[in-house]
């Protein structure tokens, strides 16, 4: 069932499991409950039998209660060059706050299925370098860090570990 167009939502058409068909993913917000809450979702749908079926639906990211809060970016493609597909969600908290890298990787090459790699936070968070590996910038504030100066981290993907690390003016953590 499409969302209302009132949301902000991102939609990618890739190949997931190698099949003819395209498979779907789409990062959307809610608002939700009393309080009409921003949450974050994605779902992953497969086209079987000429329809679209909901594959996964995951929840990323419950605002901490600013209407303001929510998603500001989605990338959706093999991010760090291992050839299984990421699922990048940048999230907007609130000013004191800043916002959530949220990453999600394919459990396996051609799953239509993803678990929850890392979350990376910052008070700005943009992608450095789009081809894989994907790099980011992540922006500390002077009020957010411990040595009282602004970071311009630069995370990069580290094979070893796995995921991706701060290499350069990163802020103890």
């Amino acid at each position: 069932m499409p969302l209302p167009t009132l949301y902000r939502m991102h939609t990618f058409k890739l190949n997931l499991d190698r099949d003819a068909a395209r498979e779907r993913v789409q990062v959307y917000d809610l608002r939700q409950g009393a309080m009409m809450t921003p949450t974050t979702y994605f779902r992953v749908g497969d086209r079987r039998s000429g329809t679209f079926v909901n594959v996964q639906l995951q929840q990323v990211f419950l605002s901490p209660g600013s209407s303001e809060s929510g998603l500001v970016q989605a990338w959706v493609r093999d991010l760090n060059g291992d050839k299984r597909a990421e699922i990048a969600v940048r999230d907007y908290a609130t000013p004191s706050v800043g916002e959530t890298l949220t990453v999600y990787r394919q459990r396996k090459p051609n799953s239509l299925r993803f678990s929850k790699l890392q979350t990376i936070v910052g008070d700005q968070i943009l992608i450095a370098r789009r081809s894989a590996p994907a790099t980011w910038n992540v922006l500390i504030r002077a009020n957010h860090a411990p040595d009282g100066r602004d970071h311009h981290e630069l995370w990069r993907w580290a094979l070893a570990q796995k995921k991706w690390l701060c290499k350069t003016d990163c802020v103890p953590r």
